[in-house]
C-alpha cells in the first residue's frame, strides 16, 4: 500500500502548519505564557493569582468568583485580625465554579502548602452560579483536576484538559475582535496588568467597578439564582472539603450580599429548597456558615450582584470580625 503523499507544494505547509498548532498547544500548557497574556485572559489572570498564592503562601485564603473578588479585601481582613496584610489572600476568580475551585485547592495540596504552617483557614465566598455546571471561561480545562474528571465521569473536560487548543477554542476566537486582539499584540511586547491591576499590588482584591464587571457574567449569575445545585458541583465541593479538612484547614463560608434580592441560601422560597439545605448539610460537615452580612445599602454595590469598593471595605471588615470571633489569628 502506497504511504500518505500529499499534493505537490503541500508538504511544507502540511507539516509547518502542524508545527504552528503544536507549538500554540505547548504554549497553553505553560503558566508563564499565561502569565504573559494576564490582560487579555481570565485564565492568565487566575495565574497570576495562583502563583502568589504558591510563592508567598497566606495563611488565610477566600475562594470564589467575581462576587469574592471585588467583595473582599484582603489587607481590610488582615488589619481586623491584627495581622500584617500579606496573611490574607484573595483567589476570587470571575466566572469560576466549584470544579475549578477543587481543582486549585488540589495544586495547592499537591505543593504542600495547606495545614497550620501555611494555609491554615479557607473561606469560601459561596454563591448559586459556583455551583452551578458552567465553563464559559475556560477555567476547567487549565485548573481542574484531572484525576478527579476522569473519575467523576467528564471524559470531554479530561480531553480538554489535554487538549486545550480544542477545548479552550471559544475564548481564543474572541481575538478576532479588534479591542481584544490590540490587547494581545501589546501584551506579546511588554508586560501590562490585568484591569484592576497584578495579583500582588492588592493581594488578589479587585475593587468593583464598571470596566471590571462583565456584564454577560452577571446575567448569568442572576439566571443560575434560579437553578438547583449541579450534581458534579455538589460532589465536587465535598471532595474539596474532604482535603481541606483532612489537611487541618479550617473552612468557613460566607455568602456575599446582594442588592435586589435574599441569596437562595437564605430564601424561605420552594424554589431555594435545596440552597437552604446545601446550607444545613455544609454546617453538619462541620463548616463555619458565618451570619448573613446585613446592613448594605444599593449605593455600596456597582450592579445587582457586586460591591463597590465601600461596600467591600465593610464587608471585609464585617468578615474579619467574624473569623476574629472564630478564634482566626
Amino acid at each position: 500500500m502506497a504511504g500518505l503523499s500529499l499534493p505537490p507544494g503541500l508538504g511544507r505547509s502540511f507539516w509547518f502548519a502542524v508545527l504552528l498548532l503544536l507549538g500554540m498547544e505547548f504554549a497553553l500548557h505553560s503558566d508563564a505564557v499565561l502569565l504573559r497574556y494576564r490582560s487579555v485572559f481570565a485564565v492568565g489572570r487566575a495565574v497570576d493569582k495562583l502563583q502568589l498564592v504558591e510563592t508567598r503562601p497566606p495563611h488565610v485564603l477566600f475562594i470564589g468568583n467575581s462576587r469574592t473578588d471585588n467583595g473582599i479585601d484582603p489587607r481590610t481582613v488582615s488589619r481586623v485580625l491584627s495581622q500584617p496584610a500579606a496573611t490574607s489572600f484573595n483567589l476570587g476568580l470571575p466566572g469560576t465554579n466549584v470544579l475549578t475551585w477543587h481543582g486549585m485547592v488540589e495544586r495547592l495540596n499537591a505543593r504542600g502548602l495547606l495545614g497550620s504552617r501555611g494555609i491554615h483557614t479557607v473561606v469560601l465566598g459561596l454563591d448559586e452560579s459556583a455551583l452551578q455546571d458552567d465553563n464559559s471561561l475556560g477555567y476547567v480545562s487549565f485548573f481542574a483536576d484531572r484525576a478527579a474528571l476522569w473519575q467523576a465521569g467528564r471524559y470531554q473536560d479530561w480531553l480538554g484538559s489535554v487538549v486545550r487548543l480544542w477545548s479552550y477554542s471559544g475564548n481564543l476566537r474572541q481575538l478576532r475582535e479588534p479591542e481584544k486582539g490590540l490587547r494581545f499584540l501589546a501584551a506579546s511586547t511588554r508586560q501590562i496588568d490585568p484591569v484592576g491591576g497584578a495579583a500582588a499590588a492588592y493581594l488578589g482584591y479587585r475593587a468593583g467597578f464598571g470596566a471590571a464587571q462583565d456584564q454577560a457574567q452577571v446575567a448569568q449569575q442572576e439566571r443560575a439564582a434560579h437553578q438547583p445545585p449541579a450534581p458534579v458541583a455538589l460532589d465536587f465541593l465535598w471532595s474539596m472539603l474532604d482535603r481541606l479538612q483532612g489537611q487541618g484547614v479550617r473552612v468557613f463560608v460566607t455568602i456575599p450580599p446582594l442588592r435586589d434580592r435574599e441569596s437562595a441560601f437564605y430564601d424561605s422560597g420552594a424554589s431555594a429548597a435545596p440552597y437552604r439545605v446545601l446550607l444545613a448539610r455544609l454546617q453538619q460537615h462541620g463548616v463555619t456558615v458565618l451570619p448573613a452580612p446585613t446592613g448594605f445599602v444599593p449605593a455600596d454595590f456597582i450592579n445587582a450582584g457586586h460591591l463597590r469598593d465601600a461596600g467591600a471595605q465593610r464587608y471585609s471588615a464585617d468578615v474579619g470580625r467574624l473569623l476574629r470571633a472564630s478564634g482566626v489569628k
